[in-house]
């Protein structure tokens, strides 16, 4: 009895263990713009960086949040982080009423490993996504904590950090020169300006 005690205490540990092993944190997804401050009208170009995980990835499934009164999507792309060569399989969907873009990407299941760690290198760009503003102000874009996950060789689905992204987004209209500064030039101009001198007759 004891013995049997025993292995189902160890199957028990086993499995959580794998368990945990499943659910634990690996690797970062950073949100990077291709510039810090925007002017009206301007695309705004923002990339998903995957970095410091330990073992090569085979797919991933996550949300991009943004404002939607304030940008609006243009377009986007995935990266080549899971095709080998002989293609991956990728899902999109958009919603820019609700201001989010699912996407998910896979390697097949036949893929060469040695060639999805070259292409990922420790740190690899999984999409690329263009917004343009429909207004001025400080936007951001984050990722939805309760829609995201990395796949790796090992068959585990694990977690990653991530980190969001923010810009700002001004009038490119030209600002007019303060009222006071304009009657100053007028002055100095005037006082530029040749004296003429009158002869009494």
């Amino acid at each position: 009895m004891n013995k049997i005690k025993k292995l189902l205490g160890g199957l028990l540990l086993a499995a959580s263990a794998c368990g945990f092993c499943s659910t634990a944190q690996a690797g970062v997804i950073q949100i990077e713009t291709n510039k810090s401050s925007y002017q009206n009208g301007e695309l705004i170009t923002a990339t998903l960086r995957a970095s410091a995980f330990s073992d090569v990835l085979t797919g991933f499934f996550l949300a991009l949040q943004y404002q939607p009164a304030q940008v609006a999507l243009q377009n986007f792309s995935f990266g080549n982080g899971f095709d080998d060569g002989f293609g991956s399989y990728r899902f999109s969907s958009a919603d820019q009423a609700g201001g989010s873009l699912a996407l998910e990407e896979y390697a097949d299941w036949a893929a060469a490993l040695a060639t999805l760690a070259a292409q990922q290198n420790g740190s690899f760009i999984m999409a690329t996504i263009q917004f343009k503003p429909l207004g001025t102000g400080q936007f951001s874009l984050n990722l939805d904590p309760a829609y995201l996950g990395l796949l790796t060789a090992g068959g585990d689905l694990q977690t990653p950090e991530w980190l969001g992204a923010s810009f700002h987004v001004t009038d490119g209209a030209t600002v007019p020169a303060p009222a006071p500064l304009v009657l100053m030039c007028g002055l100095l101009l005037l006082l530029a300006r040749p004296r003429q001198t009158g002869q009494a007759s």
